[in-house]
């Protein structure tokens, strides 16, 4: 996955990268907000998987493969697995996108490793509740409490920010329809 706008083997676009810091920062100076550590968190998340994302143009040998594209941003990402006896062994993707929809490809294939298919689904099924929750720390009502999430818990950070959780989801999105062609 290369970011928007750069020639291959260039640094990333760094007005998502800015763009992602500026989000995180709105938040993190908002004082009736409690969530300043996510807010940290997830700027520095961001900003160090798409810089040096995990998974990214690997060749796995892969046994499953999806691309999703989001046409309100052009974010188009092709998530990868190689699936052994219905456990993922390694996961890897591409394609071009901002910074938020890359690191969330490279938080997908850094966590994807060793789980099962169900459980993989399940840790989407997480995410995207809490993401989607009314609730916009993440906490409560009928949301996955961080603890659940584990190293996701940065991603919700963006919740802040609705018309970009699809940047985060759209690397999920394509690995569960990938591993429905079991």
């Amino acid at each position: 996955m290369k970011p928007r706008n750069n020639s291959p083997g260039s640094p990333p676009d760094t007005s998502a990268d800015t763009q992602a810091g500026n989000e995180a920062n709105a938040e993190a100076n908002n004082p009736a907000d409690t969530t300043q550590d996510l807010a940290g968190f997830y700027r520095e998340t961001v900003l160090r998987h798409s810089l040096e994302p995990v998974g990214f143009q690997q060749d796995i040998n892969a046994t499953h493969s999806n691309e999703q594209y989001n046409p309100l941003c052009g974010d188009r990402v092709t998530v990868q697995f190689r699936v052994d006896g219905g456990d993922i062994a390694a996961a890897a993707f591409d394609g071009e996108a901002c910074a938020i929809c890359m690191a969330s490809a490279s938080l997908l294939c850094q966590q994807a490793a060793g789980h099962s298919i169900k459980s993989f689904k399940e840790l989407h099924q997480q995410l995207e509740l809490s993401l989607n929750s009314t609730d916009k720390t993440g906490h409560g009502g009928n949301t996955v409490q961080s603890a659940e999430l584990g190293e996701l818990t940065p991603l919700l950070g963006v919740r802040r920010y609705p018309s970009r959780i699809k940047c985060v989801l759209l690397p999920w999105t394509a690995g569960s329809m990938a591993l429905e062609t079991s």
